[in-house]
């Protein structure tokens, strides 16, 4: 089966979780899009798509958003699974953010979802957002709460094709 992995990611950390679950594919020829760098092939010659996004302030990336958009009949009929990267530590919240993601038309066809955790490296970031994690976050260390677990029922679900709830 082909599939697609096509995410954006403004500082690396959707990027690693992309590369994380293109290692955990088998038996998938497997191709990764960066929308924000790559050209986008024809996505009628994949035979599924995962898609994945950053998450900041509770909101997906713009470009993720029209992509979808753009291109949500196409997405319907490729057993899409969605993902999002986050620090949002309650989960009701992280399930209401990977459902805000992306156009509830689409996510009413995903077979799987994940909230794959997220990142603060502070190497990448500029002094306001630096400043804005100091004080909503409480700290001034990079922190790394990537869920493997999580990325791992993913890859699961999208290879059984199981129906998201």
């Amino acid at each position: 089966m082909k599939t697609a992995i096509i995410f954006t990611s403004k500082h690396g950390t959707t990027a690693k979780v992309t590369q994380m679950i293109a290692a955990r594919l088998t038996g998938n020829q497997v191709s990764v899009i960066n929308l924000k760098k790559d050209k986008i092939p024809d996505i009628n010659l994949f035979d599924g798509i995962i898609l994945g996004t950053s998450i900041y302030a509770g909101t997906s990336s713009k470009t993720m958003q029209r992509f979808c958009k753009e291109n949500i009949e196409a997405l319907k009929r490729k057993r899409p699974a969605l993902f999002v990267c986050g620090m949002e530590l309650d989960e009701t919240k992280q399930q209401q953010e990977l459902s805000n993601a992306y156009p509830q038309e689409l996510y009413e066809y995903a077979v799987a979802g994940c909230f794959a955790g997220g990142e603060f490296q502070f190497e990448k970031m500029n002094f306001f957002e630096r400043a804005i994690i100091k004080r909503i976050a409480k700290t001034d260390k990079s922190v790394s709460q990537i869920k493997k677990d999580g990325i791992d029922r993913l890859v699961t679900e999208y290879e059984k094709g199981k129906v998201m709830e």
